[in-house]
């Protein structure tokens, strides 16, 4: 299954030692615009932001010419104008939309507003970021907790979510955070990924029969790069280095309890796909292997025989946008945005 939609369209613990990180970046923007909400494309909001300009590259490949440009640090936090903030959701995507500050009526974001979250879209500046060093993850700790004590908002829970590679750095540093509770000022809250590849060996094997079946050049070219990124930072391939794919992994389908899996058997998860493998078939040549509807199914499964009647799976049926003419399953729009809101609303008062 492709896993990783984004990068097609762009080839796509103290207060002061938190703002003294973010300080040495030398922050070249920071902006504070207020909508009045007199569009009706547009929610009555305040939008903060935080930016560095983006510098240098990320190599994808051994070939000099594979590599990527890095895209702009920071984020944006969007607050309800009217009313308490009942909580923060946070998003790790892969590069800046301009957009961000501009919800159109529907979407999550504007209904998360509405109903008193506040939104923080982040951003590393490794556009595809797979959080793989203990460094990357505190630093952005760092970063988030900042963004949250500027804002007054660092007493509330954040939950986190995201999309495909997105959905990956969310569980990602939410395990990071369980594992070093204690250590860091963030209020853990739930978590919902939706279409997220998660065991990086079952990833791994995935991505070699794109490569060798070579029927869709977005895909083999994915496979590349993904295998590439995996093998530089976690040892070599599965085979040589197992032991480092499941201590990566946020789900490991061979290791007990799931690997990492038992740092979430307290946290409310909600795992969304749309597993047309008809669609896969016919467009990608793939298969349930190369779904990532395996490794969330797979999630859910464990967490719940392991006790957690909080963790669930949203399976839909040709809800996603274009699922009519042809659209790929692997997109945000199968999920009942207004649904989802009033979900971590609910687990912000638990």
């Amino acid at each position: 299954m492709r896993a990783l939609c984004w990068m097609r369209r762009h080839g796509e613990h103290a207060r002061k030692s938190s703002e003294s990180s973010v300080h040495t970046l030398k922050l070249s923007l920071l902006v504070v615009v207020s909508w009045a909400g007199h569009s009706s494309q547009a929610m009555a909001q305040e939008v903060v932001e935080e930016w560095i300009p983006a510098q240098g590259y990320l190599r994808i490949g051994a070939e000099p010419d594979r590599r990527i440009p890095l895209v702009e640090t920071g984020y944006s936090l969007l607050l309800p104008r009217h009313g308490p903030v009942v909580g923060v959701v946070a998003f790790l995507d892969s590069r800046r939309n301009p957009d961000s500050g501009k919800p159109v009526e529907g979407s999550f974001d504007a209904e998360a507003l509405r109903l008193g979250l506040a939104v923080l879209h982040f951003t590393t500046g490794n556009p595809l970021d797979f959080l793989f060093e203990r460094t990357d993850l505190e630093r952005l700790t760092s970063r988030v907790e900042h963004a949250l004590a500027v804002n007054d908002l660092e007493d509330l829970p954040i939950h986190f979510a995201g999309l495909s590679l997105g959905g990956t750095r969310a569980l990602r540093l939410l395990i990071f955070l369980k594992q070093m509770d204690g250590e860091h000022r963030l209020k853990v809250g739930a978590v919902a990924v939706v279409d997220a590849p998660l065991d990086m060996e079952r990833l791994w094997r995935s991505e070699g029969h794109a490569i060798g079946r070579n029927f869709h050049p977005a895909a083999a070219d994915e496979g590349r790069w993904v295998r590439y990124l995996l093998e530089e930072h976690l040892g070599g391939d599965p085979d040589q280095s197992r032991d480092h794919y499941a201590e990566y992994s946020p789900y490991s389908y061979s290791q007990p309890g799931g690997g990492n899996a038992v740092h979430l058997r307290d946290i409310p998860v909600r795992a969304y796909h749309e597993p047309d493998v008809d669609w896969w078939i016919e467009h990608r040549r793939k298969s349930y292997y190369d779904m990532n509807s395996l490794d969330l199914a797979a999630l859910i499964a464990e967490l719940q025989a392991s006790g957690n009647e909080r963790a669930q799976l949203i399976t839909t049926n040709d809800r996603r946008e274009g699922a009519d003419t042809g659209a790929s399953p692997h997109t945000w729009s199968l999920v009942d945005d207004t649904d989802l809101a009033e979900w971590f609303v609910q687990q912000s008062r638990d």
